[in-house]
């Protein structure tokens, strides 16, 4: 075997050894007469191996070799073909994904943010960029609420209506489709079924405002025929003690939850962090855990930032639709 062979095989584990970092030599059979040597390292699965593959390519080339890549019929199994400069074989490096184990889950947590629809600018495009399972909840009526709504669906985000429901003090606002106490169910289901028609990826809704229509029998059994039979969830925003939406709309098989805590009730950074560490320990506890936030720039800021943290301590955020039942 030529010198020059020999001495590729080494530069080869010194490469991988000192110029990729997260690879690691797991075996080598060195140049031997009429036989190809062989390389075989294992790497993270958090490595670029593309990035990698063609630096090394560069590497090659530099020392007059060629080198072809193919995946292996072994899952996770990457083989490099270092040829000579006639295209003559010289040896085969093997790269093996490292097998990780998967995180333990420690908590599952639905995060909603409110209020879209009174405008699209940075805060908005800054909330399509999150984890895609952040959902939007979209308020019907509004110069930006369809162009909002079939945005954040490319970016990935589910969606749902966040329904103007009649306050115990009401000061005006949102009269297209706010629900008022007394409507009867012809108005209710009509509102309801125009906020669809605008909003039509929707698979839930959430209260708008609503203390007062929550506390309502009469009212959540009318709103409950509407969601049957469109088929949507509902999330109730808990705007009031008195609520009585999971148990009257579980009386009509509707896939119910309720908001365990409001993230940015205090608009500052310091208390919208632990707002979300709480949150955290409620998923942790109860397995699940449901969080509203509103469109606010300081809201975004700290999810930007939160999030991650949370993603790599073992919390798992999921769409508002999942693991809601009846």
């Amino acid at each position: 075997m030529p010198e020059i062979q020999e001495s590729f095989y080494s530069k080869a584990i010194i490469y991988f050894n000192d110029s990729i970092p997260d690879y690691t030599l797991i075996h080598a059979n060195p140049p031997v007469k009429d036989t190809l040597w062989v390389l075989e390292f294992s790497y993270s699965s958090e490595r670029h191996v593309h990035e990698d593959l063609y630096r090394f390519g560069l590497f090659c080339g530099s020392l007059n070799k060629y080198c072809s890549v193919k995946p292996d019929s072994v899952s996770d199994r990457i083989i490099l073909t270092v040829r000579d400069e006639n295209r003559m074989k010289e040896g085969i490096i093997r790269l093996f994904r490292q097998k990780t184990e998967p995180k333990a889950i420690k908590g599952r947590i639905v995060l909603i943010i409110d209020d879209f629809g009174y405008n699209y600018g940075t805060t908005e495009q800054g909330f399509m960029k999150l984890n895609p399972a952040v959902t939007f909840s979209v308020i019907p009526g509004h110069a930006y609420s369809s162009k909002v709504a079939h945005l954040a669906v490319r970016y990935g985000h589910p969606v749902m209506i966040h329904m103007p429901m009649e306050p115990l003090k009401y000061h005006g606002g949102e009269e297209r489709f706010i629900i008022m106490d007394g409507m009867d169910r012809h108005e209710v289901e009509y509102r309801i079924n125009k906020a669809v028609s605008e909003l039509p990826m929707a698979r839930g809704m959430n209260n708008h405002m609503g203390s007062r229509i929550t506390g309502s029998v009469d009212m959540i059994n009318k709103i409950s025929r509407v969601l049957k039979d469109l088929d949507l969830f509902f999330v109730d925003s808990y705007t009031v003690n008195g609520t009585v939406v999971r148990k009257v709309m579980k009386s009509h098989g509707i896939r119910v939850f309720e908001r365990d805590i409001f993230l940015d009730h205090v608009n500052s950074e310091q208390d919208i962090r632990r707002q979300l560490i709480k949150l955290s320990r409620i998923a942790q506890k109860k397995g699940i855990a449901v969080g509203i936030g509103h469109n606010r720039p300081l809201t975004l800021m700290v999810l930007r930032d939160m999030i991650p943290i949370l993603e790599n301590d073992g919390f798992e955020f999921v769409p508002a639709g999942d693991l809601i039942k009846p």
